[in-house]
């Protein structure tokens, strides 16, 4: 297939693709595929599946779903430049064009065709890490992001597959590091924060991502320090003077329920805080916390102060918010 409109048209067709999803086969179209055909015998050992974090039941599933060149025609092209486009933008930053989200009717083959596309993609990234003088301890824990992305899929939708994939795709080109407690990003500043002697569009930023789990003052501090001599050994051509955070742990409405001494709120003093968006976050905060959907709030377990907090503040009909902020490094 070529990248002639009609082609992408044909392809779309196939795969029950509409609206936007054109624009992004398109330019999946212009990529083409991998100058060395994809090899999917490889790389899906039992051992290398549970170091990328996925579960028995994963791999199980993930290993009966594998795409076939002839019989999934139209998934295989998909995937072919899906994995070409990672390899191509290996080592940038930012978010690539998305991978359109597949439907229903693809079956269950659509839904794990993106865990192949990183399970091709495996060698690559590895050979950057490695390059990069990056460890193997380093290098498995942010790429096992894929099972649990894959376990949460299966938690919020009863069933197996990937639908974060365009999240994954900054794990799967060495733009995310897994470094103790936190998860750093490199990242450009989106914002201006001069006028409060912060960072300024365009500088090198480290974005921080928040896992599951305690966020004491210390792991706080010794993933900091970690990040600090990471980042200086492994990318001594980029110079971090600021790190940032986008999240719902940023909420100042947090302080109304949780004490000024819990790990939560005092991990919120360390920042300064751009102005508010109106966009409500509910539900993103819902499925992150509970792993379940906003539409069971009613059925969500109350047993901490935390779930307490933001179930009943949504019950009240206030909007929890995404919130921006940074502090010096």
């Amino acid at each position: 297939m070529t990248g002639s409109d009609a082609d992408v048209a044909r392809l779309a067709a196939g795969l029950g693709l509409t609206g936007d999803a054109l624009a992004y086969l398109r330019v999946l179209a212009e990529i083409g595929p991998p100058p060395t055909p994809v090899d999917l015998t490889r790389w899906t050992s039992s051992e290398v599946l549970a170091q990328l974090g996925l579960s028995p039941e994963d791999q199980r599933d993930t290993l009966a779903n594998r795409p076939d060149p002839e019989r999934d025609a139209e998934l295989w092209w998909l995937l072919e430049r899906c994995h070409h486009q990672l390899v191509q933008h290996m080592g940038t930053t930012g978010p690539l064009p998305p991978w359109p989200d597949l439907p229903a009717a693809t079956g269950a083959v659509g839904r794990f065709l993106y865990v192949w596309a990183f399970l091709a993609t495996l060698p690559a990234v590895r050979r950057y890490h490695a390059d990069r003088g990056i460890t193997d301890a380093d290098s498995w824990p942010i790429l096992a992001v894929l099972g649990a992305q894959m376990a949460n899929r299966r938690d919020l939708y009863g069933e197996g597959g990937l639908h974060t994939q365009n999240w994954v795709t900054h794990h799967f080109r060495g733009a995310i590091y897994a470094l103790d407690r936190l998860h750093f990003e490199r990242q450009r500043c989106w914002y201006d924060a001069t006028d409060q002697n912060g960072p300024a569009p365009g500088e090198p930023v480290l974005g921080l991502h928040i896992p599951e789990g305690r966020l004491t003052p210390e792991s706080v501090d010794a993933a900091l320090d970690r990040a600090r001599d990471f980042f200086r050994t492994h990318y001594p051509d980029e110079q971090y003077r600021f790190a940032t955070c986008v999240s719902w742990v940023l909420d100042p409405q947090l302080t109304e329920y949780l004490a000024a001494d819990t790990n939560l709120i005092r991990f919120q003093q360390r920042f300064t805080l751009l102005p508010e968006t109106d966009k409500d976050d509910s539900a993103t905060v819902v499925e992150f916390l509970f792993k379940r959907p906003l539409a069971e709030l009613d059925s969500l377990p109350r047993t901490t102060t935390l779930q307490r907090a933001v179930v009943d503040h949504i019950r009240a009909g206030r909007p929890w918010r995404f919130r921006t902020g940074w502090f010096p490094l």
